[in-house]
């Protein structure tokens, strides 16, 4: 069956220029990858959802903007499982029940906000809790509305 292994007249093996051809096209395949990228990130950085409403830009600039969002709370929220936080002003990284900063002075609110009423965070560590909660299960911090 070995008339199947090769096409007419064409050998398996690749010879080396053929290699080196396939070497320069992955080569450049990412290189235009990578200038595509740059492109995007410059185009993301110089615009905002008001300026790429109406366009077909607006779903993904919408989609990044979601992303960015929940990584922010997700870095909170590592951080607040370590008992840390981070000033959203200079970025120091203080004590969780930090009142202040003790870098550039900025005043801490709470850490965690939810985004609706349905919504139950713990504004210390960013933990969800069930309606009537009294403390947070993960961090003990006293809710608010608790006796």
């Amino acid at each position: 069956m070995a008339m199947f292994d090769k096409k007419a007249g064409v050998s398996s093996g690749a010879s080396p220029e053929e290699m080196e051809c396939d070497r320069r096209l992955g080569e450049l395949a990412r290189q235009r990858a990578d200038a595509i990228t740059q492109m995007g990130l410059m185009f993301f950085a110089s615009n905002t959802p008001v300026s790429v409403a109406d366009t077909p830009f607006a779903p993904y600039m919408n989609t990044v903007m979601e992303i960015d969002k929940q990584t922010a709370f997700l870095e909170k929220r590592k951080l607040a499982l370590r008992g840390l936080r981070k000033c959203e002003k200079c970025g120091n990284i203080l004590v969780l029940d930090s009142a202040f900063c003790n870098k550039c002075g900025e005043k801490f609110g709470p850490l965690f906000a939810a985004e609706n009423a349905a919504q139950h965070l713990c504004p210390q560590c960013g933990a969800s809790y069930a309606d009537g909660a009294a403390f947070c299960t993960a961090c003990g911090y006293r809710l608010n509305g608790s006796v």
